[in-house]
Order: structure tokens, then sequence, then C-alpha cells
């Protein structure tokens, strides 16, 4: 099931106020988006079943990008980082390119974390990554939350 146009638009302006959530059900997940301070900026931090774990964020060079978890490619931001032209440049002349490209000295650094800058951005991930999405009101996110089963629910792993 997919929300209406007027559905996103509330989702969106829900996460541009200042102290904004809202809850979804996702492809079987509960997923929680909060506005939240992260130094000095505003971000959209998601919940995955009301917690960020550690084992589902995902980093690795732009060749491993089909080893991702599941819950990081659908839910969680990715970013890239890569070395600039000049270390490039330095970095094949002093070892040479076949030593450079043997090693993946150059390819692009990928990390998937759950944090946004924008509302629409998330919107746009989400719709993108998830087949069924379904926007809940809290009581319905909370009654859903509780009837998860223990393990998927905890924590401590």
């Amino acid at each position: 099931m997919k929300p209406t146009k007027q559905q996103w638009e509330d989702v969106k302006n829900s996460l541009s106020g200042v102290y904004g959530s809202v809850y979804l059900r996702c492809d079987g997940y509960l997923i929680t988006a909060v506005i939240q301070r992260d130094k000095m900026k505003l971000v959209i931090t998601v919940y995955v079943n009301n917690w960020i774990k550690g084992k589902d964020m995902w980093h690795g060079k732009e060749s491993d990008l089909d080893k991702m978890g599941d819950i990081a490619r659908k839910f969680f931001c990715l970013k890239s980082k890569g070395p600039s032209a000049k270390t490039i440049a330095r970095e094949k002349k002093v070892f040479g390119a076949k030593f450079c490209k043997e090693r993946r000295w150059h390819e692009r650094f990928y990390y998937a974390h759950p944090y946004f800058s924008t509302p629409g951005a998330f919107i746009a991930h989400i719709k993108k990554h998830n087949e069924s999405i379904e926007v809940l009101d809290y009581e319905t996110y909370e009654e859903a939350l509780n009837a998860l089963p223990v393990e998927v629910a905890a924590a401590d792993e």
C-alpha cells in the first residue's frame, strides 16, 4: 500500500518542524523518523523497530555496495567520500597506476548512516527502496511495536 500525495505532504510538513516525528511501516519494519539536533544543525534521524543498531550501519568501497545489509539499504542515507584529484595524481606518480588500481586505493568510500538532511531526501529514499509503505499514527505504532517478538525488539545483541 502506497500513501497518497496528501499523506506525503503531511509527512514532509511534520518533518519540517523543530520537534517533528513520523511513524511508518515499511516492508514489515516499523520506522520512526524524528527531527533531532546534530551539533549545530537539525537532521532527520531514522529508527528501525525503535532502535539504531551498530550492526545495521555499513561502510565499504564502491565495489562492495552489493554487500550492504537490508536495513542500511532500505532506510539509511548513503554518503560517499573519495580522494582528491591532487592525491590521486600524486599517488599514481609515486606508486604507479597499476599498483594503485590493484589495491583499490582510488575507489570511493561509501557509508550508510541513519541521518538525512532534508525531509525531501528522506521521503525520496523511502519511496525508492521500499515496496509497501504505510503511514501510522502514534497509537497504532505503539501497538505494532509491542506486538513485535522479543528477539526482534531487543537491542542487546
